[in-house]
């Protein structure tokens, strides 16, 4: 007779099952931050959409300079508790983008949808009572739409059209958006709906569903046509309970979002009613990101074994020149040569790579991590810019300074990044007069990064920088203190292998990754020295004017008494005459002054030589010499001028 206990007692779980009870890992959790959490996920994947739309199917190529004027209202949905029909789902898509129809098909756009809605009565009666409420949650895109295959799959963990291939985008994981609709399912109980049509499908799909522990989906309404007043894209609407909604969460989200996504129109309807419109700035979409191979340095053992386990190359030489960047014919045949000298059997080009044994594996990987490899291909990343950075946040701020730059592509565990920094600088705006977080704006991928601010590589690089070199007080927090505001986008796919937590909103601190963010935001801190003290001379420059002009009047005047007095003089100007020619003498004499001392304050150069190259340095240091100098040596202040000069001091004076 068989013992029960031969039968074990580990058991095989699921993705879903673990994750639908643990949505809080990805930002879910009962509190304010979950209203931003819900419009990342989807509007994240609304953005992904369009550009995919333009990049693959040329969508929007002919957009004007900027989007039309819009102004869009919104009713409040109605969750009756009834079965939902498809009548329904049409009536309400009807309703929600009629007053889009002009530019639905024509403008990149994102639509975000937040409304209070009445609890049922099936909840506890302590979370009736308490301050938490019940909110439906609706978005839209007219991005590229899924076929009805992908949106069988939509919404269970891990299947993702991004999550494959490691490439610059805003999501990669498949977490989102089914950790969305577990939290929204395990809080309401109420279904998730969903639209879409392709932009190669004649018809769009729509289904009512719900997702479950064993990653499935559970329909309510099967997957079933459904004519879409659109021609492309992806509709979602569920429910889900939250603390009262405020401000500076959610719509900051949205804000920031608008802010480097300036290519696509963004409207948020939040809970209040208020309608939020970020109209599209410029006409051009980014350049595509090009997916590359892994590169060698970011190939763990792991990783490398799997790959020879799953690959579809016999030949080894196959195998490494195609499934690694950077591994041509002539590195791959040393990595083999390489690997042999630890050998016993022999590896050569034509091996067999599904015969490898476990030792040839393991002599290949020490061979393969030993060699030196250029750095991975920069067209892997696709920046801002620096032209469009400088000029949406000059729009949007409305600064008297605003400079950007963007950092030479670079790489580190072997996959490329690049770092863009912006700097807002203005006294008299109150809008940047803030302290605290709200100083620095971090971004990856363009998309803004609003929790775990001080663990963040991004936070860390800017408090490590010395503000007080560049005039500008520092904060406690190492951050800049004053009229200033500060953006740093890290893009590439990079930053998907270098988030801390599933919730995706700091990056660990990897060295060059920080030292690249420093190098930006010091260039422009050395920019905004410049600029602060130009505006000290020219504060100078008026000063000295304003008060020799007040000597000048005392001065006329008494030259004019004494032009009455004197016989001697043919030509006698008049006080208004004598004024103006010594009015303009003074400013002549301060606009050479001027002149003089900017001349004085710009950077020296220095260059060197090494072979042929010429480099040339900014030489930073010869300001703050400088700038002491000036400062240690008080000005000369103006002697008291009396009502009058004496006639005698002033006779000859008049004469001449």
């Amino acid at each position: 007779m068989t013992d029960s206990s031969s039968k074990g007692v580990i058991k095989e779980g699921s993705i879903a099952q673990f994750m639908r009870k643990r949505t809080q890992l990805v930002g879910f959790s009962i509190e304010r931050h979950k209203h931003t959490q819900y419009v990342a996920e989807f509007l994240d994947n609304a953005l992904d959409a369009i550009e995919t739309a333009h990049w693959k199917y040329k969508a929007f190529n002919n957009l004007r300079p900027q989007s039309p004027q819009i102004e869009y209202s919104v009713k409040p949905l109605n969750l009756n508790g009834a079965r939902v029909k498809v009548t329904d789902i049409s009536a309400r898509l009807k309703e929600l983008l009629e007053p889009l129809k002009t530019i639905i098909n024509d403008e990149p756009l994102a639509l975000i949808i937040i409304q209070r809605v009445e609890k049922p009565e099936i909840l506890p009666d302590d979370i009736q009572g308490s301050d938490i409420e019940m909110y439906s949650f609706e978005a839209f895109d007219n991005g590229v739409g899924m076929r009805p295959v992908d949106l069988e799959k939509y919404g269970i963990y891990l299947a993702s059209s991004k999550a494959e291939k490691l490439k610059q985008t805003r999501g990669s994981q498949g977490f989102g958006a089914p950790s969305a609709f577990s939290d929204a399912q395990n809080t309401t109980g109420k279904p998730i709906i969903v639209v879409s049509k392709h932009i190669k499908e004649r018809r769009g799909e729509t289904s009512v569903f719900y997702t479950t522990g064993e990653n499935t989906k559970k329909y309510s309404v099967p997957p079933t046509g459904i004519q879409v007043p659109f021609k492309h894209g992806t509709y979602v609407q569920l429910s889900y309970l939250n603390v009262k909604y405020v401000r500076s969460y959610a719509d900051e989200y949205v804000r920031q979002t608008a802010l480097l996504n300036s290519h696509v129109t963004i409207i948020f309807v939040d809970p209040n009613g208020d309608v939020a419109i970020y109209p599209r700035r410029v006409n051009q979409f980014p350049p595509e990101p090009v997916y590359t191979e892994p590169h060698p340095e970011s190939t763990s053992i792991g990783d490398f074994q799997d790959l020879i386990r799953n690959t579809k190359h016999n030949k080894l030489i196959d195998f490494l020149t195609k499934s690694f960047c950077r591994i041509g014919s002539k590195r791959a045949k040393d990595i083999i040569e390489n690997a042999n000298k630890d050998l016993r059997y022999k590896l050569s080009p034509n091996t067999q790579v599904k015969k490898l044994s476990d030792e040839q594996i393991n002599a290949l990987y020490k061979a393969f991590i030993s060699m030196k490899y250029p750095s991975p291909p920069v067209d892997t990343v696709v920046p801002v810019g620096k032209e469009v950075l400088q000029e949406v946040i000059k729009k949007h701020f409305n600064a008297e300074f605003v400079e950007a730059t963007t950092r030479p592509p670079t790489s580190s565990k072997g996959l490329a990044f690049v770092v863009e920094a912006a700097i807002a600088y203005d006294p008299n705006n109150p809008a940047l007069n803030d302290s605290g977080s709200g100083v620095l704006y971090r971004f990856t991928n363009r998309t803004p990064k609003l929790r775990d601010n001080s663990d963040c590589a991004i936070w860390k690089a800017a408090s490590s920088v010395n503000w007080k070199n560049y005039k500008i007080d520092r904060g406690d927090n190492g951050l800049p203190k004053g009229p200033v505001k500060l953006f740093v986008n890290v893009s590439g796919p990079f930053v998907h292998v270098m988030f801390k937590a599933q919730s995706k909103q700091a990056l660990a601190a990897d060295d060059i990754l920080v030292k690249e963010i420093k190098l930006a935001l010091e260039e422009l801190g050395r920019k905004l020295k410049a600029h602060i003290v130009k505006g000290e001379i020219e504060t100078r420059k008026r000063q000295r004017a304003q008060t020799l002009l007040e000597h000048a009047k005392v001065f006329a005047k008494s030259l004019a008494t004494i032009e009455e007095t004197d016989s001697e003089l043919k030509v006698k100007p008049t006080y208004e005459e004598l004024y103006k020619n010594i009015e303009e003498m003074i400013l002549s004499t301060e606009r050479k002054t001027i002149q003089q001392e900017r001349k004085q304050h710009k950077p020296k150069t220095k260059t060197k030589r090494s072979g042929e190259k010429i480099k040339t340095e900014t030489l930073d240091k010869s300001i703050p010499k400088l700038e002491t100098k000036l400062e240690t040596k008080p000005e000369a202040k103006p002697e008291a001028v009396p009502e009058t000069i004496p006639t005698e001091s002033l006779t000859q004076m008049a004469k001449t």
